[in-house]
This record gives C-alpha cells, sequence and structure tokens, in this order.
C-alpha cells in the first residue's frame, strides 16, 4: 500500500512545488524589474562582460555566434509551426506548445517596450541588435521552446519528455551565454529572460493541466 501512496502523493505535491516554484521566480523578476524601471544597475553585470570580454577567442566568435542564430525567431519559429502540426497528428498538447511558445515572444515584445532597457556598450559587442535589451529574447524564447516542447512531449513520450527537458534547458543556458559572450545583454537581461519564460510557461501548464 505504502508503494501504490508513494507515487499519488508525488503526483498530487507536483502542481504544490511547481506553485511555490513560480511564486519565487516571480518574486525574483519582480525585484530585477524593479531596478531595472528605475535605471539602477546590478553589482554582477558589468564584472561578467569584463570577463567574457577577456576571454575572446576566433573559435568561441563562431561558435558563441551560432549558438545565438539557433534560438533566433528565423529558426525557431519555423520549427516550433512543424512540432506543433506533429504534436497535433499524434493527438499532443500542440495548443499548450504553441501558447507556451507564442505567448512568450509576444510577452518578451511587450516587457522590452515597456521597460525600453538599452543594450549594453561596454565593450564592442559582435552582433548588431537594434530593439530593446530586457529581457532577453534569445534567452526567454529558448527557454519557452525547451520546457513547452518538453512538457507536450511528456504525455506522450515521458522518457522522451524528460531527455528534452534536460538537453533543452542546457542548451538555452548555452544561447544565454552566447547572448553575453557577444557582448548584446547585460547578465540581468538573461536572467530575466529566464526567469519569465519558465513563469509563463509554468503558468500555461498549470493553467491547461487536465
Amino acid at each position: 500500500m505504502l508503494c501504490q501512496d508513494n507515487p499519488m502523493r508525488a503526483q498530487s505535491l507536483a502542481p504544490l512545488l511547481l506553485w511555490l516554484f513560480l511564486a519565487g521566480g516571480a518574486a525574483a523578476f519582480l525585484e530585477l524589474a524593479e531596478d531595472v524601471y528605475r535605471h539602477e544597475g546590478f553589482f554582477f553585470d558589468a564584472p561578467l562582460l569584463a570577463w567574457l570580454y577577456a576571454h575572446r577567442t576566433p573559435a568561441l566568435d563562431r561558435a558563441m555566434r551560432l549558438l545565438s542564430f539557433s534560438a533566433s525567431v528565423q529558426v525557431l519559429a519555423p520549427l516550433s509551426l512543424v512540432l506543433a502540426f506533429w504534436l497535433w497528428r499524434r493527438k499532443g498538447r500542440w495548443a499548450f506548445f504553441l501558447l507556451g511558445v507564442g505567448g512568450a515572444a509576444l510577452l518578451n515584445l511587450l516587457l522590452k517596450e515597456f521597460f525600453a532597457r538599452g543594450r549594453p556598450h561596454l565593450f564592442p559587442p559582435l552582433a548588431v541588435e537594434k530593439d530593446y535589451s530586457f529581457p532577453s529574447g534569445h534567452a526567454m524564447g529558448s527557454l519557452a521552446f525547451a520546457l513547452a516542447l518538453g512538457l507536450a512531449l511528456k504525455d506522450l513520450h515521458p522518457r522522451l519528455g524528460r531527455a528534452v527537458l534536460v538537453l533543452g534547458v542546457l542548451w538555452s543556458l548555452a544561447v544565454g551565454l552566447s547572448r553575453l559572450y557577444l557582448q548584446v545583454h547585460y547578465p540581468s537581461d538573461v536572467l530575466a529572460g529566464f526567469l519569465a519564460a519558465a513563469l509563463w510557461v509554468g503558468g500555461v501548464y498549470l493553467g491547461t493541466r487536465r
């Protein structure tokens, strides 16, 4: 009986733990957002960008550009449509996946316009970006894509879904690092992008659970 109860108990606790995680993430995001809104700096932004600038190499330049491109709209938009169609054909959670990815993209645009934070100009950038900086669209988009896809797959293929979640989060972290290496975002931009993505996808997941 205890063996049977444990999985059920863990399953019943999962939503509560997710709500607690989202509450903590929301508090962290609001703390960052308040400081950006007040035009206050973060002690970790400049030192991290300086360290990355000091460790540039031609090989890393190419690798970081490629990582950054892998999370661009040109890649994620068509890929998301193809995957949504695949999920639909298999009666998976295609609507949740599209809402998780597309909603995160729209939310990012709204947040950028609201905070209107300029790009960093501490060191020469390796890419040209003309829109605002906070929160990072690449960080937010890549993590939203990874989380939404992993959670959507979890219902169809639990093991595959877990693998996609782990590998996707690692890829998203690498994308965030690439944006810092290219000197087109502050670390606080990337952190806020990750938090916003987790909050959005987590909220959509809880709101659409069967």
